[in-house]
């Protein structure tokens, strides 16, 4: 049996080249909106004064909430550390070598708890309103 040829098209020149004039084209209107219609400076921010009310992305939220809660900076520092060790370390605490969830309840146990804190926190994060 005689096996066909198949027509392929080579991915370096001909490819990578459509890909990177594509990419230029792009580049390029970027650089004509930014020269037509320049975004304007606001004023400038002080950076010793925070203002009352200022609320980091949803998903820094949890340790906002943390860092506000937690009298000591240190403390609030170091403690989403070890929640993140936790996770890290869970895998070794549990010495069976069983990979369905239902037979590892340590992991399982950690994590569900340590995603509850997080949900809370992160709530608490978003309505509690600090340095009022």
């Amino acid at each position: 049996m005689e096996k066909s040829k198949r027509f392929t098209i080579p991915f370096l020149p001909v490819h990578a080249t459509t890909e990177l004039a594509i990419a230029l084209v792009f580049v390029g209107c970027l650089f004509v909106l930014g020269g037509v219609m320049p975004r304007g400076l606001e004023e400038a921010a002080n950076k010793l004064v925070t203002p009352v009310g200022l609320k980091p992305e949803w998903y820094f939220l949890w340790a906002f909430a943390l860092l506000e809660m937690i009298p000591n900076k240190l403390m609030g520092i170091i403690v989403p550390g070890l929640m993140v060790g936790a996770l890290i370390i869970v895998p070794w605490l549990e010495p069976s070598p069983e990979r369905k969830l239902s037979k590892r309840m340590i992991a399982v146990s950690v994590f569900s708890v340590m995603m509850v804190v997080l949900v809370i926190l992160t709530y608490i994060g978003k309505t509690v309103t600090f340095g009022a």
